[in-house]
């Protein structure tokens, strides 16, 4: 009575069944099992490094910053900062090079409210043109005065205003 079902099993191994492979043995012992492996250790994340940013070139600053380092123009009489529109500003900065560094840009007002926090920066008094657009009109851009604070929206075709050019390395 045992030889037809072992009759049956050998005839799907030899064909190379699936369910053959995975039907187990009829004289098979029983698998042992396995010790249990430990977890791996637990290893600390990598430690951020924190290099220091490059020393700022001939005519400019380092606006001190927790994220990333911000090169500003310093306005010494080597290195002056015009009053200009602000579209004529946007492209005074891109032009400039200073340090041998090309494409420097506008400061946002954010930027710009925290030049006041650089010791012996030249000419940082009086409004400041920034790269950021009014939300509520394009057509304007905020100015900031960074050693009193006042900031203020204006067209950006309307009066020149100090243009000062930030570079981030």
């Amino acid at each position: 009575m045992h030889a037809r079902p072992l009759l049956v099993l050998a005839l799907l191994c030899a064909c190379g069944s699936e369910a053959a492979k995975t039907a187990p043995a009829a004289s098979a012992p029983p698998a042992k099992a396995e010790p249990a492996t430990p977890p791996p250790a637990k290893t600390e994340p990598f430690a951020e490094p924190k290099l220091n940013p490059p020393a700022p070139p001939d005519g400019a600053a380092l606006l001190p910053d927790r994220k990333k380092p911000i090169y500003v123009q310093r306005c010494d009489s080597g290195h002056a900062c015009p009053d200009l529109l602000q579209p004529a500003g946007e492209t005074h900065c891109r032009d400039l090079e200073l340090g041998g560094f090309k494409h420097w840009r506008l400061p946002d007002r954010e930027e710009v409210k925290r030049l006041g926090e650089i010791a012996g920066l030249e000419q940082a008094e009086g409004f400041h043109w920034t790269r950021t657009a009014f939300a509520e009109d394009a057509a304007q851009a905020w100015i900031v005065d960074p050693k009193s604070g006042q900031e203020t929206t204006i067209p950006r075709n309307r009066k020149p205003f100090r243009v000062r050019c930030v570079f981030e390395p």
